[in-house]
Protein backbone atom coordinates (compact mmCIF):
# COMPACT_ATOMS: atom_id res chain seq x y z
CA UNK A 1 0.00 0.00 0.00
CA UNK A 2 1.63 3.46 -0.70
CA UNK A 3 1.62 5.77 2.27
CA UNK A 4 -0.04 8.78 0.70
CA UNK A 5 -1.02 11.47 3.43
CA UNK A 6 -1.31 15.08 4.47
CA UNK A 7 -1.25 16.36 7.58
CA UNK A 8 -3.55 19.72 8.44
CA UNK A 9 -2.09 21.93 11.06
CA UNK A 10 -5.51 23.73 12.39
CA UNK A 11 -5.76 26.94 14.47
CA UNK A 12 -6.66 25.00 17.66
CA UNK A 13 -3.41 23.55 17.67
CA UNK A 14 -4.93 19.87 16.66
CA UNK A 15 -4.17 18.24 13.41
CA UNK A 16 -5.88 15.86 10.75
CA UNK A 17 -4.14 13.64 8.87
CA UNK A 18 -5.74 12.80 5.19
CA UNK A 19 -4.96 9.81 3.48
CA UNK A 20 -5.16 8.48 0.47
CA UNK A 21 -4.30 4.70 0.16
CA UNK A 22 -4.40 3.76 -3.69
CA UNK A 23 -2.79 1.40 -6.20
CA UNK A 24 -2.53 2.19 -10.21
CA UNK A 25 -4.35 -0.25 -12.14
CA UNK A 26 -4.04 -1.07 -15.39
CA UNK A 27 -2.32 1.53 -17.96
CA UNK A 28 -4.95 2.14 -21.25
CA UNK A 29 -3.98 1.55 -24.45
CA UNK A 30 -3.60 5.56 -24.98
CA UNK A 31 -1.58 6.15 -21.67
CA UNK A 32 -3.95 6.73 -18.62
CA UNK A 33 -3.80 4.95 -15.84
CA UNK A 34 -7.04 4.03 -13.61
CA UNK A 35 -6.49 4.66 -9.65
CA UNK A 36 -8.60 2.99 -7.23
CA UNK A 37 -8.54 5.29 -4.26
CA UNK A 38 -10.47 6.56 -0.86
CA UNK A 39 -9.75 9.31 1.10
CA UNK A 40 -9.61 8.85 5.11
CA UNK A 41 -9.46 11.26 7.91
CA UNK A 42 -8.23 11.03 11.11
CA UNK A 43 -9.21 13.95 12.85
CA UNK A 44 -8.15 15.77 15.96
CA UNK A 45 -5.08 14.82 16.73
CA UNK A 46 -2.84 16.19 18.95
CA UNK A 47 0.55 16.31 16.83
CA UNK A 48 2.65 16.63 19.95
CA UNK A 49 1.21 13.67 21.72
CA UNK A 50 4.25 11.57 23.40
CA UNK A 51 3.16 8.31 21.31
CA UNK A 52 4.55 9.52 17.96
CA UNK A 53 7.47 8.90 19.45
CA UNK A 54 8.14 13.05 18.89
CA UNK A 55 7.69 12.54 15.04
CA UNK A 56 3.84 12.07 13.27
CA UNK A 57 5.00 12.23 9.97
CA UNK A 58 7.92 9.33 10.96
CA UNK A 59 5.00 7.57 12.62
CA UNK A 60 2.39 7.74 10.14
CA UNK A 61 4.57 5.93 7.49
CA UNK A 62 5.43 3.23 9.71
CA UNK A 63 2.41 2.43 10.71
CA UNK A 64 0.70 3.51 7.80
CA UNK A 65 -1.74 0.53 7.74
CA UNK A 66 -2.78 1.16 11.31
CA UNK A 67 -3.52 4.77 10.25
CA UNK A 68 -5.54 3.71 7.49
CA UNK A 69 -7.75 0.87 9.68
CA UNK A 70 -8.64 3.97 12.22
CA UNK A 71 -9.53 6.63 9.72
CA UNK A 72 -12.83 7.37 8.70
CA UNK A 73 -14.00 7.69 5.18
CA UNK A 74 -14.61 11.45 4.07
CA UNK A 75 -16.31 12.92 1.08
CA UNK A 76 -14.70 16.11 -0.87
Amino acid sequence: MEASYRIHRRADGLADVWLTPGKAMPVWPDGRMDFVFQVLAVEGIDPEDPQWGGDLEEHIRRHYTDWVKSAEVIEI
